[in-house]
């Protein structure tokens, strides 16, 4: 016998639990979220409301496995986007049902029941001598000296944005960073020739910072990573991203200099400035000598690759 809430009333039973559609308690999970950085606000609402358009009317108790295999299909053949993407999808709609069930307004999480999907790993192009030519050729001002501290320092694309001018001691050719995954505090030596173009370029800089005076979020750094691969493609070099300067940063030390694995992962291993005195010199001497090797490799190799093929004979 069905008992309607007035009669449940009258009996003093507790009301039906009401059930929010997808849509409906979207709203509600991101209002949770309003005081989060930036980065977490887009990277939420991005990824909600494509599921929204997809099964905001859905009531998420009556959303299945079976639904969430079908959105991802849909995701895949009619919108026509990567796995990983797909993957992210899932991850904030797992977030939202497990928000839904700590709340008590569900009390499973179908997402739990639905594997990621494999990602093949993805090898970052290491740039010939061609593209370090075109690099050195092409490219002018402030992305040119982007490109020459990703390139021999090894630095990704949101820890150069960080940059100040604090950051650099010329006199000992050094330049302080904080790595961006770890948050650890890092210096590594930096050469002769990448010390005068930043010399040169700072004669016309007046701000403390070298190339963005914005916080660095991950949208900004993402807006400049974008905004690079497209400058890389206009030159000539297709499918290179500015995260690719940190592979060939490590291939060529490696491949073709011959410098050992540990002096490379100890190019950043100096903590601070200040903390150069306690370690010993020969350690340092070893990555300045490393990185005016890979300075004189890499220039070497963009004179040759922007000489005629006459001259090159």
């Amino acid at each position: 016998m069905f008992i309607g809430d007035r009669e449940r009333g009258k009996l003093n039973l507790p009301k039906k639990k009401v059930i929010p559609t997808l849509g409906e308690y979207s709203k509600t999970y991101l209002e949770l979220y309003r005081g989060a950085k930036e980065s977490t606000q887009d990277t939420k609402r991005a990824n909600i409301n494509i599921l929204v358009k997809h099964l905001g009317d859905y009531r998420l108790d009556k959303i299945t496995p079976f639904i969430i295999e079908k959105f991802r299909v849909d995701r895949r053949e009619k919108d026509k986007v990567s796995d990983g993407s797909i993957n992210d999808n899932i991850t904030v709609f797992s977030h939202l049902f497990n928000t839904a069930i700590k709340a008590g307004v569900i009390d499973r999480n179908p997402c739990s029941e639905v594997k990621k999907l494999k990602i093949p790993k993805k090898h970052e192009r290491v740039l010939s001598s061609e593209g370090i030519g075109l690099l050195l050729d092409k490219l002018q001002g402030k992305d040119r000296l982007m490109v020459l501290v990703g390139l021999f320092t090894g630095m990704r694309i949101n820890e150069v944005l960080r940059l100040k001018w604090t950051d650099i001691d010329f006199t000992k050719g050094l330049i302080a960073f904080v790595q961006s995954k770890t948050g650890k505090a890092l210096t590594i030596p930096i050469s002769a020739y990448l010390i005068g173009e930043l010399l040169r370029y700072k004669e016309r800089c007046q701000e403390d910072w070298l190339f963005e005076t914005r916080e660095v979020t991950k949208r900004i750094a993402n807006a400049h990573s974008h905004r690079f691969s497209l400058l890389f493609q206009s030159i000539g070099i297709r499918d290179f991203t500015f995260h690719g300067l940190r592979h060939t940063f490590s291939s060529l030390l490696q491949s073709e200099l011959g410098v050992g694995a540990v002096v490379v992962q100890g190019m950043t291993g100096h903590s601070s400035l200040g903390m150069l005195q306690r370690y010993s010199h020969t350690g340092l001497d070893s990555k300045k000598r490393a990185v005016q090797a890979l300075t004189d490799h890499v220039l070497g190799m963009g004179e040759k690759a922007v000489l005629p093929l006459a001259a090159q004979a």
